[in-house]
Parts: C-alpha cells; sequence; structure tokens
C-alpha cells in the first residue's frame, strides 16, 4: 500500500515535469490569486504597527498626568494606588518651574523627573550614579545652549525675599542625557524631583539644606485668599486701567468684577471682586495689587476675600452652620498669635456668644478639626455669616485647602503632613495597559471629587483610534480574503478536474493494473499540492520585491529603517497552513471524481 503511494507520488512529480509549462502557468495563476492575501496582510500589520511602535517608542504616549494641579494636597494612600499601577511615578508639588539658564534671555520649563522615568532612560544618560544635581535637556535647548552630553550647565535660582529683595543663586547642573527632537520637540529640561520640590520651597522662602539653599521662613503655614475685594470711594475705577493692570506682573488673569455682597459698604463706594482661576493668592500677593493700583492713582480699600468655607458648631444637641464672610480690618475681630481667637456672629445668633467649638472641614477627604474659638456679637455681620480677623480667614482657607490639623493648646494650624503632593506624573508599562491606568486615575477623581483627576491627560483616544483603524483593516482583510478563498477553491477544482480528464486513461491502467481507486485520488491531491506550494513560492517573492520597492519608494514618509509591510512568522506560517489546507480538501473533494471513473469504458474508447 505505502509502495502505491509514494509511486503515484512520483508519478505526481513526473507530470508535472512533462507538463512543465502548463504546470507553471498554474502555478503562477494560484501566486496571483494568493498574492493580494499575503500583501494585504503585509501592509495591515506593517501600517497599523508602524503606527503602534511610533506610539510605543514616545514615553508622553505612555503618559498619565492630571488635567491641572490640585488646589489640595492628594491623600498619600491614594497616590499609593496610583503608584502601583504604573511603572515610573512621579510626585511634585506643583507642575513645572520656570528656571532661569545662564546665557539664556527666556525662562526655561523645567519639569521633574526621576531615574525611572521613561524620558530620563530614551536621552541614554551617563555618569548619573548617587549625583542628584543632573539634569536631561531636550535637543533645542541644547542646540541654543551649544551644550552636550556630559557638558554641565548652570541654574540662576532667583526668588523674591520677605523684604521685596530679589536674590539670586547659581547651581551647577550636569547634562547627563539629551532627548531628540522627536521625542521632545520643546525647549524642557528635566530636573530630579526631590531637586524640583526643593527649589518650589526654596522660592516660598523656606530653608533647602541639601541643596545648601538658605531661607527666611520659619512657619510653613500662611494665610491664603480666593481673592481680594477693592473699594473706590474717590476715583472711580476705570475698565481701561484695569487692562493694562492685567498685561503687567498680577497675580490675576481676569477682569475684576461688581462685588455687592459686602454689608455696610456705603453707598459711595464701588467695590471690585478680584479672583484668582484655580489658585489662591498670599498677603504679598495683595500689597502688589495695592501698589499697582496706586500707581494708577487709585486708593483703593482692600479686603481679601475667602469663597465658601463653613463653620459648624461642636455641639451634640444643635446643628448650625456659618460660612466666612469679610468685612474691613476696622470692622472685622482683632488677631493675636497664640490665643483663643475671636469671631464675630450676627445678633440673631447671640445665643451661641461665648466659648465654643467649631469644626472645619480641611483636606480632599474632609477630615474635621476642632477650633475652640470667643464668639463675639457684632451688628455689621448678616445672620447666616461669621467674620474672623483677616490673618485667621486666611489660615482658615490655607487649613481648608491643605489638610492641616489645629493645635489647640497652642492655637494654631500645623500640617498632617510634609508631603503636600498636587501634582504626577504616571507612566503605564505598555500602550496596552494605558486604557486600564486611565479607568484608575479617573476611579479615584471620581471616588475622592478631584477634578484633575476625573479627566486625566493622555494619548488614550490616539491609542484607541489606531486600534478602531486595525479593526476596521482587519475586517476588510478577512472581506478580501473570503473571496479570495472562494476562487482559491475554484481554481484547485478546475485544476484537479482538468488533471482527471486529461490523465482519466492514465488512471484507468492503474486501476486496471491492480491500483485502488481511493489510491488513486492521491494522485490529483499531489499534483495540486504541489501546484499550491509554487504559489506560494511565488507570492511571497512578490510580497519581498513589494516590500522593497515600497521601502525605497516611501523612504521620506517611513524613514530608512522603518518598512512599509511587515508579517511575522506565526501570521505567514498560519496563512500558509490555511491554504494549504483549503487546497487540500478542495484537492481530495474535486478528485473523487476518480472513484465514479469506468476503467473499462476509457480502456475500450
Amino acid at each position: 500500500m505505502l509502495k502505491d503511494y509514494l509511486y503515484i507520488a512520483v508519478l505526481a512529480f513526473r507530470d508535472i515535469s512533462h507538463e512543465r509549462i502548463l504546470s507553471f502557468c498554474m502555478a503562477c495563476s494560484l501566486g496571483a490569486i494568493f498574492t493580494p492575501i499575503i500583501i494585504l496582510l503585509g501592509l495591515q500589520q506593517g501600517i497599523i504597527g508602524n503606527m503602534l511602535d511610533t506610539l510605543e517608542s514616545d514615553p508622553a504616549s505612555r503618559l498619565v498626568r492630571p488635567k491641572f494641579m490640585s488646589q489640595s494636597p492628594i491623600p498619600l494612600d491614594t497616590l499609593e494606588v496610583i503608584r502601583q499601577s504604573g511603572i515610573a511615578f512621579i510626585p511634585s508639588e506643583t507642575s513645572h518651574l520656570l528656571l532661569d539658564v545662564k546665557g539664556m534671555h527666556d525662562s526655561i520649563n523645567a519639569v521633574p523627573s526621576s531615574k525611572n522615568d521613561p524620558f530620563f532612560i530614551q536621552s541614554n544618560p551617563i555618569g548619573v550614579k548617587d549625583n542628584n544635581k543632573w539634569v536631561v535637556i531636550s535637543e533645542p535647548l541644547a542646540q541654543k545652549l551649544g551644550k552636550i552630553k556630559g557638558d554641565n550647565i548652570t541654574l540662576l535660582l532667583r526668588r523674591t525675599t520677605n523684604t521685596n529683595y530679589p536674590e539670586e543663586v547659581p547651581m551647577d547642573f550636569r547634562i547627563v542625557g539629551v532627548l531628540n527632537f522627536e521625542l521632545m520637540p520643546d525647549v524642557k529640561m528635566y530636573i530630579p524631583v526631590d531637586v524640583f520640590n526643593g527649589i518650589y520651597h526654596w522660592r516660598k522662602g523656606y530653608e533647602i539644606s541639601a541643596l545648601g539653599l538658605m531661607g527666611s521662613r520659619e512657619s510653613n503655614f500662611q494665610p491664603e485668599y480666593d481673592g481680594v475685594i477693592t473699594g473706590f470711594s474717590f476715583k472711580k475705577p476705570k475698565s481701561e486701567d484695569f487692562r493694562q493692570m492685567l498685561a503687567g506682573r498680577l497675580p490675576f488673569s481676569s477682569m475684576p468684577e461688581v462685588y455687592t455682597k459686602l454689608t455696610n459698604s456705603g453707598e459711595s463706594t464701588d467695590w471690585r471682586l478680584w479672583q484668582t482661576v484655580n489658585n489662591t493668592i498670599t498677603m504679598s500677593d495683595v500689597q502688589v495689587l495695592n501698589n499697582a493700583l496706586l500707581n494708577y492713582g487709585y486708593d483703593p480699600q482692600i479686603i481679601p476675600y475667602i469663597e465658601n468655607i463653613e463653620l459648624d458648631l461642636h455641639k451634640s444637641k444643635v446643628t448650625k452652620s456659618w460660612y466666612i464672610s469679610m468685612l474691613p480690618e476696622n470692622l472685622s475681630p482683632r488677631w493675636s498669635e497664640g490665643t483663643k481667637p475671636i469671631l464675630y456672629v450676627s445678633s440673631e445668633d447671640k445665643h451661641f456668644s461665648g466659648e465654643q467649638q467649631l469644626l472645619l472641614k480641611t483636606g480632599i477627604k474632609g477630615n474635621k478639626v476642632k477650633i475652640p474659638v470667643l464668639l463675639e456679637v457684632s451688628d455689621q455681620v448678616s445672620p447666616g455669616f461669621i467674620v474672623a480677623s483677616h490673618h485667621f480667614s486666611g489660615l482658615l482657607r490655607t487649613a481648608e485647602r491643605l489638610g492641616a490639623s489645629y493645635d489647640t493648646e497652642q492655637y494654631k494650624f500645623s500640617l498632617s503632613s510634609q508631603e503636600q503632593i498636587r501634582y504626577f506624573r504616571v507612566y503605564s508599562e505598555s500602550i496596552e495597559e494605558l486604557d486600564a491606568l486611565v479607568k484608575i486615575v479617573k476611579g479615584v477623581g471620581d471616588d475622592l471629587g478631584i477634578h484633575a483627576l476625573k479627566e486625566p491627560v493622555s494619548r488614550l483616544y490616539e491609542v484607541q483610534k489606531i486600534r478602531t483603524l486595525s479593526d476596521y483593516m482587519k475586517k476588510i482583510y478577512f472581506l478580501i480574503a473570503t473571496i479570495s478563498g472562494i476562487s482559491t477553491v475554484f481554481a484547485v477544482s478546475a485544476s484537479v478536474y482538468a488533471t482527471v480528464q486529461r490523465r482519466r486513461k492514465d488512471l484507468a491502467y492503474l486501476n486496471m493494473l491492480g491500483v485502488d481507486k481511493r489510491t488513486i485520488i492521491f494522485f490529483p491531491f499531489i499534483k495540486s499540492m504541489i501546484l499550491i506550494s509554487i504559489g506560494l513560492v511565488i507570492s511571497f517573492i512578490a510580497y519581498w520585491i513589494f516590500g522593497v520597492l515600497a521601502s525605497h519608494w516611501f523612504v521620506d514618509l517611513l524613514g530608512e529603517t522603518a518598512s512599509l509591510t511587515r508579517l511575522k512568522i506565526d501570521y505567514a506560517l498560519s496563512l500558509i497552513i490555511v491554504i494549504l489546507s483549503l487546497g487540500g480538501i478542495t484537492s481530495l473533494l474535486a478528485g473523487s471524481l476518480v472513484t465514479r471513473m469506468d476503467s473499462q469504458r476509457y480502456i475500450h474508447e
């Protein structure tokens, strides 16, 4: 039996050799059917693969960050959840710093980084070791400075002291890496996150001993405000003056609005409210605004502004709450550090006067802080409101934002944690895991009500768009492959049928010589599989030629190293197996005509 199969196989090879021209034409026709399938598969894998490779090689494609800087510090346990969800996590107290560089007229955007930062790794850093005074710069910045990797760069750290005296401290850093233009087209630098936060604190007046930076500010808890209320009695305000002031260096970016909620303000006074956007100001910022107004000939009344701070009465049987209101300094309670704060309530709430304990919700989680106070009655206060001194009102705003605790013995606020993280950058391990990381950050934002995290910034849309394009291309390829598969069935069936018809007398002789018909079926099967294999070889040669030509023609679009087509081995093997299986099944079905062949009739004819 085995000898018969071997004999039939030899006959199939000899028959192809005998009809070499006809067989070659048949193989070429099959190759013409297979070639578009292989080229389309290569184009699909190549185009989508190049897009995904471009995203994968760019660290920004795996980056997730808040939409804007959070006003309140993000809880540390929440940050730990986000940290564990990515491969690189860089927390910071602000999003960026504008630093001056020696030899540059304009300030440079500096962002925090670490040795795990993909941007740091992509720069191929050298000579980092334990040195924390390193910097990675972009190629445009390197060109402007005329610096290369390994050179030193001098940062000019500048701040204004409490006495309004400008201070400048030069600090040398070593350039350990340069990011090419494709990765970072902007003029930017990356510095270690501990150095970044240290410079941020130093600018606020604190001493940073690790960097050798001196400071004059002892307390890290200063009053903050949501804006400023300015009253104009003599010179009426002009919008043109305000526009010119906003064009200068003011902590405000929008025009002031008419303010009518100030009680007992006087009919002749025009009150305007200056508000910040997603930010707070300090008394030094208030003084800057006051000086600017004085320069324009105004003599304003200045009242710091506090918005939506609620204080609850700490009594088990009484439910009472007030909102902070602001009055001019001479009508507000006095402030004395280290003593119990005095607050004013309206005459309707005079039964609450005396020593009381108030509750303030602080931080993102709204932790309640107990504050012992002395309540007094004032006719200047409207019902439902409570008035504190300007200084203590600012401390309440700071405590509410930072999530502070209150010392009931020393009557002062203090930070619950020294880490005041309000911004971060986190990277997913791959673009496939970007979606999951974005969902985790969004979930944290929804749970805690942090608007900056509810819509994190990422390139998830670009990744999803490429995946959607890939899905559509797979559907198109499936349709074309299905049509080509049907063509293959007809082509192989026609070839087998023609083979059987041409060789029916020879096959009849074989049957008369004792070869079983089920064995004879093997003859058209082997011949078809050989022709299909030759057709596959021709199609893969055509695919290779197409790839070479496409790479040369589209070199400006793809670059010298990229290819328009890409066909992985597993895809190629799967395609070959499918084609051979389809051709083999078709050959056996078409070759079944041999079983209905009347050998005696064919020999008689």
